[in-house]
Parts: structure tokens; sequence; C-alpha cells
């Protein structure tokens, strides 16, 4: 959620789940499309795209700037008017103004969230300001404090009980606290090094997902540690990064939460054929939340919903859910467009990562073994060293899989990759030392344990 000329800088390297110290030989294929059976509709042309949020009654709020006129406003679409959208007609005129509190050239990257009473909440990035837009009077409220620890504001949520907004600031790479009954000010979270913070999102469980746009990650910050920290948390250190784009040139920007629990991510800059908007499943995010692995488009846990190849997502910027339908503010194409959630294939029914894999090492026979996911099908993959293997490639439906006739002399690796259909879910690499040998000289016995070794000069292997 940014201007055009700003770029990221992306320091995350991609990942992989690697199990042992020998590096993965063989690359993990693209993600699967998610969007098979997926109609975008244009919602409005409504400006360069800084904010969007579920409003009361099933609307979408949304926070836009127009070159033209110079204004950066805060718009309501009812319902009834997003249902038309969604039927083919795109919204047109525009509603007039919420409120001209955000009328300003300069005004970029706005946060929005709605109170269970109504009442709206907004900020925008190039000032101090947070307001508070009353419905039914219509007057508008700077409510943040004289004194505030942030400069560039860009995402802002409601905590699940309304008591305390949340903010983002991508200069400092902090996220704040505003408690609403005292005008408190806690930095509750920082990412050290100044990451460019932007959209949050809360689950259905009370934690807190940020983007950071500098390493190319989500991050989360448990509902516990919300609760209990005396003092600003850190990845590591209370958070944990739950999604990773690696380093494949995207610039994370919107993130949001569907009833489903699945999460969404939006980049603004793809290439190619990367995704501009993944997804993460609920059942992928609650293993990453179990395990502490990252998602990582390298082993497909985060899957495509829409590509450069879908011309209605055009510079994704914010991303809303507003009842089963997905918005995104496209900042290029200067409009928003949705989709149906219900129109994507296998987002309920998406296969979920392989995990707790991992292999053992008996003489000459290797064996991967793993949890088991709905998969129909698993393959198995032999890497490193082939030396006189029964066979390189095995296809099974069980959880596990072996190869035989293994050089007792060399390290190897299986790497599994789990199946639906010709859908490829997620992939890993395992791998087990050699076995080592039993060297004997007369009556001397060493032990030779090291990856590749061999007996001495003079000795010879009894295993």
């Amino acid at each position: 959620m940014f201007t055009k000329l700003r770029y990221a800088t992306v320091s995350a390297a991609s990942m992989l789940l690697v199990f042992g110290a020998v590096p993965a030989m063989a690359a993990a294929s693209s993600p699967q499309a998610l969007t098979t059976n997926a109609s975008w509709q244009l919602v409005a042309n409504e400006g360069e795209m800084y904010g969007l949020a579920a409003g009361a009654n099933g609307a979408l709020l949304s926070l836009s700037y127009y070159n033209s006129s110079g204004t950066a406003n805060l718009y309501s679409f009812p319902a009834l008017s997003l249902a038309g959208a969604l039927a083919g007609t795109p919204i047109n005129p525009l509603p007039g103004p919420l409120t001209t509190a955000a009328a300003d050239a300069s005004q970029w990257d706005a946060g929005i969230a709605t109170a269970s009473n109504g009442d709206i909440y907004f900020t925008v990035s190039s000032n101090s300001a947070i307001y508070q837009y009353n419905p039914l009077t219509q007057v508008t409220t700077d409510i943040a404090p004289e004194v505030v620890p942030w400069s560039d504001l860009t995402g802002l949520v409601l905590s699940p009980d309304g008591q305390d907004l949340y903010v983002s600031d991508q200069n400092t790479g902090d996220v704040y606290r505003l408690a609403l009954a005292t005008g408190v000010v806690t930095t509750v979270f920082t990412t050290v090094s100044g990451g460019d913070l932007q959209q949050m999102a809360f689950d259905s469980a009370g934690d807190l997902f940020v983007v950071d746009q500098t390493q190319n990650q989500v991050e989360e910050i448990p509902a516990s540690v919300l609760a209990s920290a005396s003092g600003p948390v850190t990845v590591g250190g209370g958070a944990q990064v739950v999604a990773s784009y690696g380093g494949n040139g995207a610039s994370l920007t919107g993130i949001a939460f569907d009833a489903g629990g699945n999460l969404f991510i939006g980049a603004y800059s793809p290439n190619g054929s990367q995704p501009s908007i993944g997804v993460v499943t609920g059942y992928d995010l609650s293993l990453v939340e179990a395990s502490g692995v990252p998602a990582t488009l390298t082993n497909g846990e985060i899957g495509d919903v829409a590509d450069s190849s879908v011309s209605a997502v055009d510079g994704p910027q914010p991303l809303a859910v507003v009842g089963n339908t997905l918005y995104v503010g496209n900042y290029d194409a200067e409009n928003i467009v949705a989709v149906s959630l219900s129109s994507m294939n296998g987002l309920t029914g998406q296969l979920g990562r392989l995990y707790n894999a991992f292999a053992t090492r008996s003489g000459t026979t290797l064996t991967a073994t793993w949890n088991p996911i709905a998969a129909t099908s698993y393959q198995c993959v032999l890497l490193n060293g082939f030396n006189s293997p029964t066979t390189f490639h095995l296809t099974t439906t069980a959880a596990t899989c072996s190869f035989t006739g293994l050089s007792v002399f060399y390290s190897f690796g299986i790497a599994v990759t789990a199946f639906a259909g010709s859908n490829r879910s997620s992939t890993v690499d395992v791998f087990a030392p050699a076995p080592g040998l039993t060297c004997v000289r007369g009556s001397r016995t060493i032990h030779v344990m090291t990856i590749n070794g061999h007996c001495p000069p003079k000795y010879h292997p009894v295993s």
C-alpha cells in the first residue's frame, strides 16, 4: 500500500522444509492455481486504492485518491450496490464521501476498521492522525494522542473486543496499541530492523497478523502474547513468521481472513508466474502455528488465487473479505474488483502440508515416514549419491516409502510430494546419514561414522 515509485527491499531467502544437514537436491514445482472456475467482477472505478475493510450491514468501506481532484476520500458501498456489482453492474456513480477529513493529495496507505456500533476508524500514512467517524452525527474526530511514537501509519485494525486499535508503521517497523478508553499507546511488536509494515488482520482466535514488506513475509502475534507481553515482542521472541514469499520479487501489501480461516495475501508487484494474490489455507496455517515452520511458495503451501494471467488483478494492494466475497483494491488499475470465494476450486478441500517427516536408515534400506494428509497418493524420489538402488522413484498411498539396495558408504535423501489427482500439495526432503562401517584388521576393530566414509588402508568392512 504505497506509491508506484516506491519499491521494497527483499532480503528473505526462499525457504524449504529440510530435515537434516544435507541440502536438498530436487527443486519443488510451482503451487497449483485455485481459480479454474473463479469469475472476477469489477465493483467500481474508484481511483488509486489505499484501504478496504468490511463495514456495517454488509457494506464495503474504501479509501482512495483521485489524481484529477487531488483528494483522498472515505467511501461506503452498501450491500445492495455490491450485489449488483457482483451480478455484473459496476457501481456508477460513486456514493458521496463519508467525510473530507482525508481530502488531501498527500494522504497514502489507509487503514480502516468498523466498530460494533457502526463507528468507523481510519488513518492515513502521511500524518499522525487516527480518525473516528460517527455515521449518525456525521462528525469526524482526530483521536490520536498529542504525542505519538509513530510517523507513517499504514495498517489499522480494531481488537476483537472493541477496546483497542492496533496500527502499523511502515517507517519504524512497529505495531502500536491505542487503548480507546484511556488514549494510552503501547508498542506491542517491533521488527528491530525497521521493516516496512503494511496491512493487518485478526483471525477468529484473536491472533494478530501483519504484513512485513521488507522481509516479504507475514508475521503473527498470538492473542496470548498480546494479552501478556509487558513490552514489544519480536519474531522469535513471542511472534513468528507464518508465511514467506522468499526472494520471488513480490511486494506484499494486504491480508484478509475469510470465515473458513483461510489467509489471503496480496502482492503489489507480481513478476510473471508468481502469485499476486495467494492463500494459506486454515489447515496449513494451523500446522504452521504448531510447527513454527512458515508456509512458503517453494513447498506449495501458499496457493495461487490470482497471478499476472488474471487481467482483473492489476496492482493489488488492500484486501477485504465481506460475506463470501474477496474484494481487491487495485492501485495500478485504479479500481475495486471482487471474486466469490465459493467459485474457487480447492479452498475448502486444499491439501495440507506434509509435516513430521523423517528418514531412518537400516543397512542398505532408507525409509521415509510422515504424518498422513488428505492425499490420494504420494511420490517418493531418491536423492543423492546413487549406487545400485532398486529404483529411484516410488508412488504409494501409504504415509511411508522405502528404497533398498543402497550403498552403506553414502548418505541418501528422499523427496516426498503429496498429490490429489494431478494437483501437487507440498514437498519435503528428508535425509539420513550413512549407517556407518565397522572395519577390522586382524583383531583390531574401528568404526567409521563419517558420511561417504571408507575403511582405512589395510582394514576391511564387516557391516
